[in-house]
Parts: C-alpha cells; sequence; structure tokens
C-alpha cells in the first residue's frame, strides 16, 4: 500500500504528518531520512507484515 501525506507540523521529536481525510500520524523524526519542510508531501510504502506494522505503530514509551 502507497500514502502520501503532507507535513503539517513538527514536535520536539516528531514529525506531524497529515493524510488525505485530515488524519494526523506522529512520526519519528530519526526515522526519517531528512528533516522535510511544512507543506512537503512524503510517500509511504506499507508492506504486507500487518503485525510488524502494528507493533511499530502502537508501540509507546512511558
Amino acid at each position: 500500500m502507497d500514502y502520501e501525506l503532507t507535513v503539517a507540523g513538527f514536535s520536539a521529536d516528531q514529525v506531524i504528518l497529515k493524510d488525505q481525510e485530515n488524519n494526523l500520524i506522529y512520526w519519528p523524526k530519526e526515522k526519517l531520512p531528512h528533516i522535510p519542510e511544512i507543506g512537503q508531501k512524503i510517500n509511504f510504502s506499507i508492506g504486507t507484515d500487518k503485525a510488524a506494522l502494528l507493533n511499530e505503530l502502537l508501540r509507546t514509551e512511558n
């Protein structure tokens, strides 16, 4: 699956991404190849290993 997301903003260590339906996704800056600019489009390709994807997205730090 391929998704096009737009950089909506930043927090201290995350990039805030917005999809076409205005859902927000908070993604760690260190997991991007470079720090994008607000308004820049980023394409994500999500593989078929659903368990690994869910573990990555749902992982939280206390």
